[in-house]
């Protein structure tokens, strides 16, 4: 495919520490900043420079040296109104359980 530049790359892994393939998104998901937290790199700027001709190595991305660190976590909190027949809502929220 020759794709040269930010995507997503989806598998499940097993208790055996197996993976399997799910799926490419030639695109950034949303929670693209779990990943940036734990690995220090803006993903959304390295796209823009990829796109723009700058190499990986222009970059200073190298897959062996990018270390995790720590854990992430991302949370999205929808809210939907029954009377309205579950449509979209806004407001402020006024109790965690």
């Amino acid at each position: 495919a020759k794709y040269k530049n930010a995507g997503t790359v989806e598998f499940l892994v097993d208790q055996e520490n197996s993976p399997y393939f799910i799926e490419v998104n030639p695109r950034i998901q949303v929670e693209h900043t779990v990943t940036e937290e734990v690995t220090g790199i803006d993903i959304v700027q390295t796209q823009i420079r990829i796109a723009g001709g700058a190499t990986f190595e222009e970059i200073g991305l190298d897959q062996s040296k990018i270390e995790p660190r720590g854990v992430a976590i991302q949370c999205r909190v929808t809210t939907e109104n029954p009377e309205r027949d579950f449509a979209p809502d806004t407001g402020t929220i006024s109790l965690y359980r």
